[in-house]
């Protein structure tokens, strides 16, 4: 199985969005940026065979808290999610 190391490798700018890059933000959390350097969202990964490895978040200002976007089998279908839920 192919794990988000590396698939952020292979992927220093995820092949469906050009724009955006990955950069480790710590144990299985992944910060998407675009390329203004703002962040998009992150991506934490599981080791859990019964959910989908890739979870999207967003950071909220507001309640001060990351709050789930989806659950997805691929890094390529989380990262989509973070740019078209901006």
């Amino acid at each position: 199985m192919t794990t988000l190391t590396d698939r952020a490798r292979s992927l220093a700018e995820p092949t469906s969005h050009p724009g955006l890059r990955l950069v480790d933000a710590g144990g299985r959390m992944w910060r998407v940026v675009d390329r203004g350097g703002r962040i998009v969202g992150h991506i934490q990964t599981f080791r859990d065979a019964d959910v989908p490895p890739f979870h999207a978040l967003r950071y909220s200002t507001r309640i001060r808290r990351f709050f789930e976007l989806g659950r997805f089998w691929t890094l390529d279908d989380a990262v989509s999610c973070l740019h078209y839920s901006r």
